[in-house]
Parts: C-alpha cells; structure tokens; sequence
C-alpha cells in the first residue's frame, strides 16, 4: 500500500513539475500559518515544551517514512554528513527564536520579519559565496525592507516610545522573528547545496532533532517558564499544533529540492496573509498604521527581489 502511494506521488511530481512545487509551498504556507497562529493558544506553557513536543512528533513521523520508503538516513560521505549536522545546529537556534518571538509580538508582525529571508539569502550569496553581484537595485531593494523592519519595530529611539518593560520585550521578540530570518537564509542556502544528494526528509530529521535536543538544554538553564503537565485538551491541541509544524516543513523542503529556491520564496510570502488574516479575524488584534506600511514595504522589496533573479 504505502509502495503503492509513494509511485503515484512520484508519478504526479514527474507529469506535473511546475504545479507541484507551486502548490507544496502553498500548503506549506498554510500548514505553518496555522501553527504559527496556535501557538498563541498555549498561554502559560514554555516555548520549549511547544517545541519539544513538535520536534519529538516531527522525528517520530519522519523516521517512520524513511523506513517505508526506505532513505538512506546516515550518509557516508563526510561532507553531505557535515551540511545535514550543520543545517540541524542551524535550525534548533532558528526553532528557539521563532517560537519565542511568536510568543512576545503579534503573530502577523512576526511572521512578516522572519519573511524577510530573501534579502538575506541574497547578502549570503553575494558577501560570502561570492556567487551573485549586487546592483543599485538590489542595493534599493535591501534599503527599502531595512525601512520597513524599521517601520515594524518602531526603535524607542526613532519613534520616541517610552522604554518601558512592554516595549523592551516587543523589540526582543521582533529581533528575535529577524534571527529567525537569517537563520531560514542559512538554512535554505544549505538545503540547496545538498539538492539530489539527500532526501528532504533526512533533512528534516536532523533539524527535529537538533531542535528537540537545543530545547531540552535551554529549558534545563532557564530563567523562564518551568515546563508542566498538561491537560487532555492541552496536550491535544499541541499534539496537533505539532502535527501542522510537520507537514510545513515536509512541505517546504520538497518545494525547495524540486521548484527554483527564489520562485518558492516569493509563494511562501502568502503565509503572511494567512496569519494577518487570522491575526484580524480570530484573535481581533489591530495592526498599526506603521506596522501597515512597513509590511507593504517589505512585501514590494521582496517581491521585487524574486523578479529581479526570475
């Protein structure tokens, strides 16, 4: 059965190569959106117990289909074996600041900054990689979503916000949705260079893994929130907070190893209108006037970024 299902997944990935890449990255979209957006239903409990208990489901569905399929999980060459352990270590920080920002900000301003990961992987190719060339556009397009962080975080200094302990603890969380960025820039560079070396879901299973590992250790040295029992209805609802986390990821990760890295990116910008629309719809938070502009900004720089390298 499950051979069965593998080879017509394989066989509408081969007659459909454009629309699948296209429409994984949607449902990726959505999937984290709605993960994103749950996390904000676990009042009280520590970001580390809502990561420890994604990742652990994470690993445990992933090391499943790789039995089924079966992938080889430990590859001998050092250097694929390398990037998998790096893109993991990557990952548990990027997992740790993610969840955390979503916890101080608006899900919606959040989502928005760590979307910012476009221009990031375009400084990455360019300073460090040395693959790519900046031009006064490119130059144009990293200024102007600069601004609209700007606009978004609305620094005490330059907007004259009294620095009190609400305000200190919002810019922590949108610095922390930046990392979250840049760790994603790193992250989907890395993925790019292990592209037909290795499956996306040997990939993933490190990330889990790390991840669930980084978690354990921050909760054991943290100053914050002790982790506690949950109740029946708790625990299901993280069980399938968890569970939406998975299918992002699988979803993503297939996206980038079969469409173009910079097309996908621009897709997975609708994430940003699922979580604003929950974020307005649900929750009733209103958006600043600001924090409105500096998303639209931020928006036109990427966008314009995708179809400069289009």
């Amino acid at each position: 059965m499950a051979n069965y299902i593998i080879k017509q997944v394989q066989q509408f990935e081969q007659e459909h190569q454009t629309l699948v890449p296209t429409l994984y990255q949607i449902l990726s979209s959505f999937f984290f959106a709605l993960n994103h957006f749950s996390v904000k239903l676990f009042d009280g409990i520590p970001v580390t117990q809502i990561i420890i208990w994604r990742c652990c489901l994470t690993f445990i569905i992933i090391r499943l289909l790789n039995q089924i399929l079966p992938l080889q999980s430990y590859p001998k060459n050092k250097k694929i074996m390398s990037k998998l352990l790096i893109r993991g270590a990557i990952g548990m920080f990027g997992f740790l600041a993610c969840f955390s920002s979503l916890k101080l900000v608006a899900v919606s301003e959040a989502v928005v900054l760590m979307k910012t990961n476009p221009i990031w992987t375009t400084l990455i190719l360019v300073y460090v990689q040395r693959k790519e060339k900046i031009n006064i556009r490119t130059a144009l397009e990293i200024l102007t979503c600069i601004i609209g962080v700007i606009f978004i975080t609305k620094p005490p200094l330059i907007f004259g916000i009294e620095n009190s302990e609400y305000s200190v603890l919002y810019l922590v969380g949108l610095c922390l949705a930046l990392v979250t960025a840049l760790e994603t820039a790193v992250a989907q560079v890395i993925i790019k260079s292990l592209n037909n070396q290795v499956h996306s879901f040997v990939i993933l299973q490190y990330f889990s893994l790390f991840a669930m590992a980084g978690a354990v250790l921050f909760q054991l040295y943290s100053p914050f929130e002790d982790m506690r029992f949950l109740s029946w209805k708790e625990a299901a609802i993280l069980l399938f907070s968890g569970f939406l986390g998975c299918l992002g990821s699988m979803f993503m990760n297939r996206a980038m190893m079969l469409g173009k890295v910079t097309q996908m990116a621009l897709i997975g910008e609708t994430q940003i209108v699922f979580n604003i629309l929950l974020d307005l719809l649900i929750l009733k938070q209103m958006i600043g006037m600001t924090s409105w502009i500096g998303i639209g900004m931020i928006a036109t720089s990427l966008t314009s970024n995708i179809m400069q390298k289009n």
